[in-house]
């Protein structure tokens, strides 16, 4: 029964995470696969001008609906493993003046991160191609979706786009980026969890089940900061991959997309849209936190009466 509520209070908090912060992700997204430099101005000007304010959220449906899976794959995941290597040790209950917990925390958290990166890679490859949308030509200096599944003068649906990627590429086709993404998951996966657990018994000396609003604030958004920032040329990397015209690509790998952005951008090309990622991350994570925690809580408080 704890294990599954992990898992539910990691799907209720990607849920939560998607709606605050999906609006700057598309700004990100425009940001990183842009062929020049977009100010957060800039890019924001475009998708407005393009599709309305309700471009924003374009592309929203399947994060949503995939986002609370995710997240539990993390939880789930990063509990399961942290409880098991605290048992190899010999601790009976996880506590921070426990022999390797950092160490423990660390691994756990890159083992929850490695779990999910096997369904964020579908998730955010629709998600993107959703985000730049058919709306968006060369002219823009966007990188432009010339697959022949994007023919019609509205944007298709994300189900729809899945499937007709899947129809003409197969499965190899949804996971194009896996690489990056794996690690940009899981080393950022494993630098999260011991961030915020680290903050939260920093700050208190104890690791409350239901922490108070201050906390969360706090350790969730400096969590956020702190491991989004060494895994940015991981995403930048892998959104231009999933960007790119699935049919002919530009980029023939990870590798092959390395060394082109830093041919045309040099260091800087890696921290693209920087700002806007290190300011979504601080709502983001303390959303996805808060809810996280609260469901926790709400469960203990519900096994409590069944006692």
């Amino acid at each position: 029964m704890e294990h599954l509520s992990h898992f539910v209070a990691g799907w209720v908090a990607g849920m939560f995470g998607v709606i605050v912060g999906h609006p700057m992700d598309t700004i990100k997204t425009y940001q990183q696969t842009s062929n020049v430099e977009l100010s957060m101005r800039q890019a924001i000007f475009i998708i407005i001008k393009r599709n309305g304010i309700q471009g924003m959220y374009k592309g929203i449906l399947f994060p949503l609906l995939c986002s609370g899976c995710l997240n539990s794959m993390y939880f789930g995941a990063y509990e399961i493993s942290m409880k098991s290597l605290q048992t190899i040790h010999g601790n009976e209950k996880i506590h921070p003046t426990n022999a390797y917990w950092m160490r423990d925390l660390f691994i756990a958290g890159c083992i929850g991160g490695f779990a999910q990166a096997f369904l964020s890679c579908p998730t955010e490859l629709i998600k993107i191609r959703m985000q730049i949308g058919k709306g968006i030509d060369c002219n823009n200096n966007i990188i432009c979706r010339s697959d022949s599944s994007n023919n019609s003068t509205n944007p298709l649906g994300s189900c729809k786009t899945a499937s007709n990627i899947y129809r003409n590429y197969g499965i190899h086709g949804l996971f194009v980026g896996l690489l990056p993404t794996l690690l940009r998951d899981t080393f950022g996966g494993g630098v999260y969890i011991l961030t915020y657990q680290y903050t939260r018994y920093y700050m208190y000396g104890k690791l409350n089940v239901n922490p108070g609003d201050i906390e969360t604030i706090v350790a969730g958004g400096l969590a956020g900061m702190v491991s989004w920032i060494p895994v940015i040329p991981f995403d930048i990397i892998k959104s231009r991959i999933q960007a790119d015209n699935l049919q002919n690509p530009v980029y023939k790998g990870m590798a092959n997309c390395t060394v082109n952005l830093f041919k045309h951008s040099h260091c800087f090309g890696f921290f693209r849209g920087f700002t806007v990622i290190t300011i979504r991350s601080v709502p983001v994570n303390i959303a996805i936190m808060w809810a996280y925690q609260f469901v926790l809580w709400f469960c203990k408080q519900l096994r409590a009466l069944e006692i």
